[in-house]
C-alpha cells in the first residue's frame, strides 16, 4: 500500500518556499490628519487599535501608517502631505 503523505509534505514545503516571505519588521511610516469637523471625534485605529482623538484644540495627529488607509474614509478628516 503506498503512502500519499510523503508527496503533500513536498509539495506543501515547495509551495510554502515559493510564496515571498513579506518582512515582519516593515512598519509604515506614520501619516498626520487634520480635523475639519465641529466638536470632537474620536476613532479607533482598526489595525494598530490606537484611539486617535481630534478636538477643537487638536486638529492634527499623527496616526500609524496601517491605520491611515481606513481614516481616509472618515468624514471630516484628510490626511496632511
Amino acid at each position: 500500500m503506498s503512502c500519499c503523505g510523503k508527496g503533500r509534505t513536498a509539495y506543501s514545503q515547495t509551495s510554502a518556499s515559493a510564496q515571498p516571505q513579506e518582512s515582519q519588521s516593515w512598519i509604515p511610516a506614520p501619516v498626520e490628519f487634520e480635523y475639519s469637523g465641529y466638536g470632537e471625534l474620536t476613532v479607533t485605529g482598526p489595525f494598530s487599535g490606537v484611539v486617535y482623538r481630534f478636538t477643537p484644540g487638536v486638529r492634527r495627529v499623527s496616526v500609524h501608517g496601517s491605520d491611515a488607509p481606513s481614516l481616509l474614509s472618515v468624514p471630516g478628516l484628510r490626511p496632511l502631505r
